[in-house]
């Protein structure tokens, strides 16, 4: 078969769809099946409607941060600002995916099922029609972890049903999570026979290859093993199918961490390279183009899969200030500013940090310049890539090097811009260097799904919950800290004291990269951390740099989260059409 670039796959672009009738017989922009699959063209085709269901995170308007406490998205959080307010339910939900994956769930069974028809396809590419199925088959596993990581437990539909199936036929009771969890599993082991280790070719980067199955499985087998689901007899005692069929298990299973752990270093052993990272000219490391450049240098060592075609462009106008030509719009939390580590890799708050709460710098250091707020200064690399405050300089390298300004009446603040950040403090990471906003001309990006160091954090967690006090606990930890620029965690933790340790160090490192909302979902604490007054700086106050009142501690929203929104709930327009569905506790 000839070869066709990944990129193509997503050309088709992300359509929606209406929650009535996702499951019957026949998509209404199908060809009929006979004529799908005896053409090779139209098989390419269809395989690249599979893949375009796949999420575009660098889309601000999608992106899930401002759902969580690292963010505040200005310009995209209408939905977010429902989320945060608790102004939402099951007849109007935010980001809601329901139909949508279901509609990609769809489109990869039917390919599943049919591929081994196109006679031609096989006889121009020996064996592609088994590969692309297996690609399919992975897919459509990973659809179904995107619908249980929101809406937990879900209906599974398996090949057993027939793509001219009625829609009555559809209409089944919810699985059980662990019956989700191990149908997501198997399909990916089962994927994995039949995929390459890692894609050869860098026009077909961004294809299902066996690696990412196995990162998924990782992932997914991390989250069934946390506090959310397993044995969680306080919660989900009551939640059951009409029938009484129990859909969250209330026993606790130590071996479901060994699972996980034991899938996180298999990816890790499959990459013996290690972090991407960068050196100066002297041979020495230097962790924040190291940092940085993860997210800018596409296809880069640590990347094991990743969406080719991503609206960078448009991250990165919604993250430039005005002063840039930007929209000024992707703000960060002063609890997220303030859960970097100090360069000496204590945290704020800890004896000897360092850290300093007010007043302005006297004079220059590698990261700050003379001015800047004490409270930004000695941070760690992975701050000074990530967030820009007031009197920072724009990241983009031709820049003139003019000192933001965020503060009431500069002009990229509440009074001199006619948009403006509700926290004082905008979000680079993702951003290039290269990209030139006011000259629109930027970097192709891509948007990587899974990376080493989440599996070096995901084997870390595990780990510690099935063996503490093993060695390679510290030793992944230390890894990401090394390549972070900041030095090992202190030895003797105990196995409490180490868990916090992970869980910040997550927090850290994979900003961003809409793993925090569901991380403090899974280890049970989201009504601590994702309630309550959120914070920023005085964006009110301030005429000048030197204006002490616009660097006050200030409440920018004070959100609401409940026991019931771990879980977004099931539409009700479902609800109507499955009698046999349940609704999540509490909507």
């Amino acid at each position: 078969m000839k070869r066709i670039s990944i990129f193509l796959l997503f050309i088709a672009g992300i359509i929606g769809f209406s929650c009535e009738d996702y499951l019957d017989k026949q998509p209404d922009d199908m060809l009929t099946i006979d004529a799908v699959f005896t053409t090779r063209l139209e098989v390419e085709k269809y395989l690249a409607n599979v893949y375009s269901y796949l999420p575009d995170p660098a889309e601000p308007y999608a992106n899930l941060t401002p759902t969580s406490d690292e963010g505040d998205f200005v310009w995209t959080t209408i939905g977010a600002n429902n989320i945060n307010t608790g102004n939402w339910g099951p007849t109007s939900i935010p980001y809601d995916r329901y139909s949508f994956y279901y509609k990609a769930i769809r489109a990869a069974s039917v390919y599943i099922n049919q591929v081994e028809r196109c006679i031609e396809c096989d006889g121009v590419t020996p064996g592609i029609n088994i590969r692309t199925k297996a690609e399919a088959r992975a897919l459509r596993a990973y659809y179904y972890f995107l619908l249980l990581e929101q809406y937990g437990p879900v209906v599974i539909l398996t090949n057993a049903i027939p793509v001219d199936a009625t829609s009555a036929e559809t209409l089944r009771p919810r699985n059980s999570y662990d019956e989700c969890v191990k149908y997501i599993v198997d399909e990916l082991d089962l994927a994995a026979k039949d995929l390459p280790s890692t894609i050869p070719n860098v026009i077909d980067y961004g294809r299902m290859d066996k690696r990412a199955t196995m990162a998924i499985k990782a992932r997914v087998l991390l989250y069934a093993a946390s506090p959310l689901f397993n044995g969680n007899n306080q919660d989900y005692a009551d939640f059951k199918n009409s029938d009484g069929k129990a859909l969250m298990t209330n026993t606790y299973d130590a071996n479901k961490w060994k699972l996980a752990a034991d899938a996180a270093k298999a990816v890790i052993d499959m990459m013996p390279g290690g972090l991407y990272k960068k050196f100066t000219s002297n041979g020495d490391l230097d962790p924040f183009a190291s940092y940085r450049d993860v997210f800018i240098d596409r296809w880069n060592s640590e990347v094991i899969w990743g969406r080719p075609s991503a609206n960078t462009n448009k991250w990165t106008i919604h993250a430039a200030p005005r002063q840039m030509k930007g929209w000024n719009g992707l703000a960060i939390t002063q609890q997220m500013v303030d859960a970097y580590h100090m360069a000496n890799g204590k945290r704020i708050n800890d004896a000897g940090s360092g850290y300093i709460e007010t007043g302005l710098s006297t004079s220059d250091t590698k990261f700050t310049k003379t001015l800047d707020w004490n409270m930004y200064l000695n941070r760690e690399p992975r701050f000074y890539v990530s967030v820009l405050y007031n009197h920072d300089t724009w990241v983009f390298s031709g820049a003139s090097g003019t000192p933001i300004q965020l503060y009431a009446t500069g002009a990229s603040g509440k009074n001199g811009s006619h948009d403006h950040s509700k926290t004082g403090y905008l979000l680079t990471k993702f951003v290039s260097p290269n990209s030139d906003v006011p000259n629109n001309r930027y970097t192709q990006q891509s948007w990587i799904y899974f990376r080493l160091a989440e599996m070096y954090l995901n084997y870390a967690e595990a780990l510690n919950e099935h063996s503490p006090n093993n060695a390679d606990i510290a030793k992944y930890i230390n890894l990401v800290r090394e390549r972070a620029g900041i030095p090992a965690l202190p030895t003797g933790l105990t196995q409490s004291e180490m868990r916090e340790r992970i869980r910040h160090e997550r927090r850290i490192e994979l900003a961003f990269e809409e793993h925090r909302l569901y991380d403090v979902r899974r280890w049970k604490i989201a009504q601590e951390t994702q309630g309550g007054p959120m914070y920023g700086m005085n964006i009110s106050k301030g005429t000048s740099f030197t204006d002490i009142e616009f660097y006050e501690r200030s409440i920018f929203e004070t959100r609401v989260f409940d026991k019931k929104h771990y879980f977004w709930p099931i539409p009700q327009s479902e609800i109507d059409r499955n009698k046999q569905m349940m609704q999540n506790p509490g909507w």
